[in-house]
């Protein structure tokens, strides 16, 4: 393959991995992938639930791709009063796959706050629990890279239940 088509295939999947996409949250990824192929000539289509389809024509056998743009992700379910938010799945997302990694709360008022998955108590000398099998409701929580201490900070930031986790 050649070298200008393995960068364009690289800033292609950067560009959309990019792109935060839970399902039930994928207009932001739905346009790229419109401009993008209007970009290139095609005339994209948008499905009446989100998907995008385009006929890149030409001849000979028809060859189809079929690809998720959605993404797992997760919704406020409350503010804890120390400022922590618990969190309920969308999609099959798995607690011991997102320990400890990186998030965006997506407002619903176009605000983004960065934060991490983290166990309450992580310390497994202290927490005969923290191995049982894992729930987000009661083994994981967000906790904001923002210097919030109690639930009003949080709510202060236009944080509230139904808001995304991406």
């Amino acid at each position: 393959m050649e070298q200008k088509y393995r960068n364009y295939m690289t800033s292609q999947l950067e560009a959309l991995m990019g792109i935060d996409s839970p399902s039930g949250y994928t207009k932001h990824v739905q346009d790229y992938l419109v401009k993008e192929l209007v970009a290139l000539g095609y005339q994209p289509e948008v499905l009446h639930k989100g998907g995008v389809i385009c006929n890149l024509g030409g001849t000979g056998d028809a060859i189809m791709l079929a690809a998720h743009v959605d993404t797992l992700g997760a919704v406020v379910s409350t503010i804890k009063p120390d400022g922590r938010l618990t969190v309920s799945r969308i999609g099959g997302l798995n607690p011991n796959n997102v320990e400890t990694e990186n998030v965006r709360v997506i407002t619903r008022f176009d605000g983004v706050y960065e934060g991490t998955f983290q166990i309450p108590n992580a310390s497994s000398h202290v927490n005969a629990k923290v191995n049982d099998p894992r729930s987000f409701e009661t083994n994981l929580e967000v906790v904001l890279d923002e210097d919030v201490k109690t639930d009003a900070d949080v709510r202060a930031l236009g944080i509230c239940a139904g808001d995304i986790v991406a």
